[in-house]
């Protein structure tokens, strides 16, 4: 937490700002009540204002409190005491769950009303570059003290539970790296055994054990299966890259899965209803897969 003689030294504070805020005293005191029923105005369009302002005692503690910080901005004495009531400002913005992002606009709301009632204003005691530079100063270390608060919170959260998430955090992505050198892994086996029985198929061929025909279906299926299996470890590789996972692979292999299915199917007799029943499905996974190609298509971007 920075002391006010830090601040000051950061946002090149220098007496004639002081100086200029004071002459600027009865300025506050003139347009106190104009701001405070413009920024409730412009207040009433965030969607949650009632949340913070729920009633109208509330309403009136907070506009009491608003009133004596504008008039502050220009009559206070800008010392560790001021300091002190902005950090407090701050931590009831953090207390009541207040986004900073209202701060944030509220602040930029104020600088526009102050900077037009400058521009129109007859009798300045200083010239209007001087007031809008030293306007400008005391605005921002307020902005900066008040949102320093929900920085404050975050980190003592941070530091509270970050080591912990951290752990947790890294400990996972661990254990979902080897989950992925696993299935890589199951993979590379699933597709050694079928090329094993690929070859044992061949051999049934050639042994006259079983129709060439039938063999040739049989063969075709699986490698089919082999086919959709390394698809399956390319994309899962690609994965482990960094790469998104595509949907659409997955789709692929039940594709082959009911392909084979219907293939086998197709030299027995009487199974003409298990048939029509693959090929329904046969169309719906193919109907998918194309849906998923053309949204792919559709949001990859332009080359």
């Amino acid at each position: 937490m920075e002391t006010i003689e830090q601040l000051k030294v950061h946002y090149q504070w220098r007496l004639e700002e002081e100086e200029n805020l004071r002459k600027l005293s009865e300025f506050g005191a003139k347009y106190q009540q104009e701001w405070i029923g413009r920024l409730y105005s412009y207040l009433a369009n965030f969607p949650d204002t009632s949340k913070y302002l729920p009633n109208e005692q509330v309403r009136e503690r907070h506009n009491d409190k608003l009133k004596k910080w504008f008039v502050a901005l220009f009559a206070a004495a800008h010392d560790a005491e001021y300091l002190r009531r902005l950090y407090r400002i701050g931590e009831v913005h953090v207390q009541i769950g207040l986004p900073p992002h209202y701060v944030s606009a509220s602040m930029n709301f104020t600088r526009q009303f102050i900077y037009d009632k400058l521009a129109h204003e007859p009798n300045l005691p200083i010239a209007l570059d001087q007031a809008v530079a030293s306007v400008n100063k005391i605005l921002d270390l307020n902005l900066d003290v008040m949102t320093g608060s929900f920085r404050e919170e975050e980190l003592k959260f941070y530091l509270a539970s970050g080591r912990i998430q951290r752990l947790m955090i890294e400990t996972m992505r661990r254990g979902l790296w080897l989950v992925d050198l696993f299935i890589i892994a199951a993979f590379a086996v699933a597709g050694l055994f079928l090329m094993l029985w690929i070859g044992y198929e061949m051999v049934l061929v050639a042994t006259g054990k079983t129709t060439l025909e039938h063999g040739a279906i049989m063969i075709m299926g699986s490698v089919l299966i082999l086919y959709a299996i390394s698809e399956l470890l390319n994309e899962e590789i690609r994965h482990l890259r960094g790469a998104a996972l595509g949907l659409k692979v997955f789709i692929a292999v039940a594709l082959a899965a009911v392909i084979r299915k219907i293939l086998i199917l197709s030299l027995e007799p009487g199974r003409t209803t298990e048939l029509i029943v693959l090929a329904g499905l046969t169309i719906s996974l193919a109907a998918t897969h194309w849906l998923i190609i053309h949204a792919e298509s559709r949001t990859a971007p332009f080359k």
